[in-house]
C-alpha cells in the first residue's frame, strides 16, 4: 500500500486517529465505489459503440483494419477512426476496472 499525505478538515484532526482513520478509509472505499460504477458505465457505453461497427461491417476492427486500405471510402475511414477511439476507451476502462477492483482493501 502506498502512504500519502492528505490534508484533512480541522475536524476530522480533532477525532481520536482510530475514528479518524476509519473515516478516511470509508470515504476513499466510497468514492472508488462510486468510481468503479462510472467505469462500468463507460465500458457498457464503449462496448455499444464497438457492437454497432461490428454489425455494421460484419467484421472485428482488427479484420477491418485489414481490409482499410482497399477502401477509398470516407465513411470507411471515418467509422475507423471512431471504431478505433471506441475500443481504445473500451481497453482502458476495462484495464482501470480490474486494477480497481484487484487492489481494494475494503
Amino acid at each position: 500500500m502506498t502512504q500519502m499525505t492528505v490534508n484533512i478538515p480541522k475536524v476530522l484532526a480533532a477525532l481520536s486517529p482510530k475514528e479518524r482513520e476509519g473515516l478516511i478509509r470509508e470515504g476513499v472505499y466510497e468514492a472508488v465505489q462510486t468510481r468503479i460504477r462510472q467505469i462500468k458505465a463507460d465500458i457498457a457505453e464503449s462496448e455499444k459503440q464497438v457492437s454497432s461497427f461490428e454489425e455494421k461491417y460484419g467484421i472485428s476492427l482488427e479484420q477491418f483494419e485489414k481490409r482499410l486500405g482497399d477502401s477509398d471510402s470516407v465513411q470507411a475511414h471515418e467509422d475507423y477512426n471512431d471504431w478505433f477511439f471506441w475500443s481504445e476507451v473500451l481497453n482502458k476502462n476495462r484495464r482501470l476496472l480490474n486494477d480497481l477492483q484487484e487492489n481494494q482493501d475494503h
